[in-house]
């Protein structure tokens, strides 16, 4: 009986080494499937770096007020140069200030003491900024002067801002308020 068992046993052992034997050998890379993987990985490297040609560009927050009128809402957007003019332009774009605005001045002076400019502001910011548009579309609305006032005091590394309008002060020493507040 035991040489019956044996007997039975040997040759499906031998088959089952075969089969192993076999498996691991298809299972081995050949050189070309290696050139293969390798080129698909130098691809998918290649795809993930960024374009040397695209332009750098800058990362603004744009404020604007809530459709219910209660809170200033922060957008972000990128621009290839970050001047007041383009500022005004993408406060047009967002619908805080009316189509037709444009810039009138932008001046920036002042060095803010230590505890004003708040952390990791650099040495580029400036105590007080007065922003003067041509126009307003409604000069009453604190909201409104804030969302642009927002706008300006984190782009324009700004402590304090006051807004005219042709020349016309409008709103005083405004500083930062949170979004969303």
């Amino acid at each position: 009986m035991k040489k019956m068992i044996a007997g039975k046993i040997r040759p499906a052992l031998c088959v089952v080494g075969v089969m192993m034997t076999c498996s691991l050998a298809a299972c081995t890379p050949t050189p070309q499937k290696q050139l293969a993987e390798e080129e698909k990985k130098m691809q998918q490297v290649d795809e993930k770096l960024p374009d040397a040609n695209a332009p750098e560009l800058d990362v603004v927050s744009i404020y604007s007020v809530s459709e219910d009128g209660s809170k200033l809402e922060g957008t972000m957007d990128a621009v290839e140069e970050l001047t007041p003019e383009v500022l005004v332009q993408l406060l047009i774009q967002y619908g805080v200030l009316e189509e037709g605005t444009e810039l009138v001045s932008f001046e920036a002076e002042g060095s803010p003491s230590s505890g004003e400019a708040g952390p990791g502001q650099g040495g580029s910011t400036k105590e007080y900024g007065v922003l003067n548009l041509s126009k307003f579309p409604d000069k009453g609305n604190n909201m409104l002067l804030q969302a642009v006032a927002n706008t300006f005091l984190e782009n324009m590394n700004v402590v304090y801002m006051t807004i005219q309008v042709n020349g016309e002060t409008v709103a005083e020493n405004l500083s930062m308020v949170d979004a969303g507040k």
